[in-house]
């Protein structure tokens, strides 16, 4: 996964198991299945009274995710045609986390003093 430091300042947490993206412990997403035939892109903030983070737009952004589009391959069906030829089906491919970029932004002063800012990605 890229990730990207938009500000300086204190970032929220954030954990990778598998595709499954944690923001700040209380926002999870499963990134292959959030992955379509365009790029996605989710945004993270904090709501008005600067407590809770939420997907979509807020008062204070934390994290924006870019979810690249599906790839897609041709594989062999197992059939052949009447000539004897392979054919062919589209299958889309996984999700290649190392192309999904998590941007955070700082928090604001005060926010989580009480909370480890420990990062980390675990497969």
């Amino acid at each position: 996964m890229i990730i990207t430091e938009i500000n300086q300042g204190p970032k929220t947490t954030y954990s990778l198991q598998g595709k499954v993206l944690t923001i700040g412990g209380q926002v999870s997403i499963d990134l292959q299945e959030r992955q379509s035939d365009v790029q996605k892109v989710i945004d993270i903030c904090l709501d008005n009274q600067l407590q809770t983070m939420r997907e979509g737009i807020g008062a204070w952004y934390v994290a924006t995710i870019i979810i690249p589009p599906k790839q897609r391959e041709l594989v062999p069906s197992g059939e052949v045609d009447e000539e004897g030829n392979d054919i062919y089906i589209e299958r889309d491919r996984e999700l290649d986390i190392n192309k999904v970029e998590l941007r955070l932004w700082a928090l604001p002063a005060g926010y989580g003093q009480n909370e480890s800012t420990e990062q980390g990605v675990t497969e």
